[in-house]
């Protein structure tokens, strides 16, 4: 396929779920929407030879090439997407994110689910599943209802910035559009950090923050299942030597672990209920980053108020660092997250 209209096509996905694009280079485009972004590197055969493509790939891009590449899928660390070139039809996209071999719609938007599958399948070729999401996060485990629309798989392997991460998101919380908010993660660990990460699931953050730096992390999560998928995800990006999973209640785990420089809570829906664990194993000056939903509105000041009672009942300072709109969560509210300095 030529390279424009490969290009075309591979953007308009972005597009058509309000994405704002932004050229940085020849064949390299940024997509942004809210405070998610996305690198997107899009290679047609035409083109680049093999040898030169897997060149230009960088760890954390999101590529798109044709038929003519599709062997990238295999060889490199990426999130590889191959585009037909099928009928110019124009279909109605859905908006969906798209996890390894599987994409979850989440809302139809007015199309029908005959059309939503067409329109999915004619950007997204060799899709093992198509998900509707009918049922918001719920229960202990925070973990949606889906209904199959094609092809009965449910777990995949997501690629980004160099890791591998077995998922299966019926079982456990996961969002490929959140691999921006752990890339700006593991890029403010230090060498020798300990970091705990609490709700950890299939151990999206352990993994990125132990592939990228020297730190030691622990993560605890309640769920066996996604307990299951982090285990094989630590084997998977060999970084067993740097990551301890634990199975349990972070009310009752946490109490026992000591301090860390860095304390991780990213679960938005209840994380402002564990406040007073978070905070006591947190070293003083180190880090404590909080996530929420809240009404886009409002974004922050329900989280730092709730957070400075908290620090203050356990005779704790604590400092705003940073705060920012992590993703959508629905029309009327935002997950944000806020960075927290904490002092004894």
């Amino acid at each position: 396929m030529e390279q424009e209209k490969l290009e075309e096509k591979a953007l308009e996905l972005f597009r058509q779920q309000d994405f704002r694009i932004k050229e940085k280079d020849e064949g390299l485009y940024k997509a942004v929407k809210d405070d998610t972004e996305l690198e997107i590197r899009i290679l047609s055969s035409e083109k680049y030879s093999m040898e030169e493509a897997s060149e230009l790939i960088q760890a954390g891009e999101k590529v798109f090439v044709d038929e003519g590449l599709e062997e990238l899928k295999e060889g490199v660390g990426n999130d590889v997407s191959v585009l037909e070139e099928a009928s110019d039809r124009e279909y109605s996209m859905p908006s969906y994110e798209r996890i390894g071999d599987i994409v979850v719609i989440s809302e139809l938007d007015d199309v029908s689910e005959d059309e939503a599958v067409e329109a999915v399948l004619e950007h997204n070729p060799g899709l093992d599943s198509i998900l509707l999401k009918e049922e918001n996060l719920s229960g202990e485990f925070r973990v949606g209802g889906y209904r199959k629309l094609y092809g009965d798989k449910t777990e995949t392997v997501h690629r980004e910035h160099g890791v591998e991460l077995k998922v299966d998101p019926t079982e456990m919380f996961f969002s490929e559009r959140e691999g921006t908010e752990r890339k700006r993660i593991f890029t403010t660990v230090d060498k020798n950090d300990e970091v705990l990460v609490m709700f950890a699931g299939a151990a999206p953050f352990p993994v990125t923050i132990a592939k990228h730096s020297k730190a030691s992390v622990t993560g605890v999560e309640k769920n066996p299942e996604a307990v299951k998928y982090a285990e094989e995800n630590i084997r998977r990006n060999n970084v067993a030597d740097k990551v301890q999973m634990i199975q349990g209640d972070v009310r009752e785990i946490c109490p026992e672990l000591g301090k860390f420089d860095h304390v991780l809570m990213p679960s938005p829906t209840n994380a402002l209920e564990f406040l007073g664990e978070a905070l006591n194993c947190v070293k003083s000056g180190g880090k404590l980053v909080v996530y929420s939903v809240s009404d886009k509105e409002d974004l922050y000041r329900p989280v730092i108020e709730k957070v400075g009672e908290e620090a203050s009942r356990e005779g704790l300072k604590v400092d705003v660092l940073k705060r920012r709109v992590v993703a959508d969560f629905s029309p009327s509210k935002r997950k944000v997250a806020v960075e927290f300095r904490v002092e004894e």
